[in-house]
């Protein structure tokens, strides 16, 4: 066998076999609890692998074509995968609407501005998050994770005083750790799937909150989202336990996205659904939600820089 053959056999193995990953991944990712870890590869790769097989197959003279046909076919396979979003090449040419515009923020504050108990990760503090906040000068700010860690413990903050004093025209509506403020007026405010007791919970409940607002003779639906992590990177790989929690928060998140992809299917007015969803392009937890939402990238200026990313309304 010479060693063009055997270059050969090995492209075209390797791209059937990714071939066969991607097929897989595309099946499984988001509806079963066990590949949850094969879909924490980053999306990139999805998009990456492909690529490189299909130059690979370029350089063989064998069974190029083969090759190449595998290549393509496990890209585009994967396309749900790579996190790369076509409608920010191709912006909508949609004018907007007439009427008044409203200007909306959505962050993870990462501990309220790394309250936790005096360990930081990086240099921010909470007053200069507020300060930054407040220059932002939005109508509606989504903000995730205000709360404190004690100690092993993190709890919700319910001390608003901070916040009133910053954003004193604000209407700040909590639950749990989700914090929305709003300088509009408020139609209704509610959990968009309470616990009911017969459900498991795990860190931090509740995970969207829904706020309808007025803009004049209009009623906007906003969605603050934050989806509980898949895994708990802390504990021990090689345990029963690590596995159990990964099978525990996969159901807790599947409940999560059935239950606001229903909201938002039923809800008749205009919607922004923002947040810390935990989710990766290459999870299928959120692809139900992706087909009833429209990418908010697709009418942005500047949507060049939002290729990995969704903003759903």
């Amino acid at each position: 066998m010479t060693w063009r053959n055997l270059g050969s056999k090995v492209v075209v193995t390797l791209a059937t076999l990714w071939l066969f990953f991607a097929v897989l991944h595309e099946v499984l990712t988001g509806r079963v609890w066990f590949w949850v870890l094969p879909g924490m590869s980053p999306p990139i790769l999805f998009a990456v692998v492909p690529v490189c097989l299909a130059l690979a197959a370029l350089a063989i003279k064998r069974s190029r074509l083969l090759a190449l046909a595998l290549a393509m076919a496990s890209f585009i396979v994967s396309l749900p995968s790579t996190g790369i979003n076509f409608n920010a090449f191709f912006p909508s040419d949609t004018p907007p609407r007439d009427g008044a515009s409203v200007s909306i923020v959505q962050m993870n504050t990462d501990y309220w501005g790394q309250m936790r108990d005096g360990i930081l990760t990086d240099p921010r503090d909470k007053d200069a998050m507020l300060t930054y906040l407040r220059k932002l000068d939005a109508d509606v700010y989504l903000l995730q994770e205000h709360m404190a860690r004690k100690g092993d413990f993190a709890r919700p903050i319910t001390d608003l005083s901070d916040v009133t004093e910053i954003f004193p025209e604000y209407r700040a509506l909590t639950a749990g750790t989700l914090l929305t403020l709003t300088r509009l007026p408020v139609l209704e405010h509610r959990v968009v799937n309470p616990d009911d007791g017969s459900g498991i919970r795990v860190f931090p409940p509740p995970y969207a909150l829904r706020v309808d607002i007025q803009i004049e003779d209009r009623i906007l639906s906003t969605y603050n989202v934050h989806m509980p992590v898949q895994v708990i990177i802390e504990k021990d790989w090689f345990s029963a336990d690590f596995y159990y929690e990964i099978w525990r928060r996969h159901l807790v998140r599947q409940d999560e996205f059935r239950a606001l992809t229903k909201d938002v299917i039923e809800n008749p007015q205009p919607t922004v659904i923002a947040g810390d969803f935990n989710t990766s392009p290459a999870m299928g937890d959120n692809r139900r939600l992706l087909e009833v939402t429209t990418d908010a990238a697709a009418f942005s200026d500047h949507c060049g820089l939002r290729v990995l990313n969704h903003i759903l309304c």
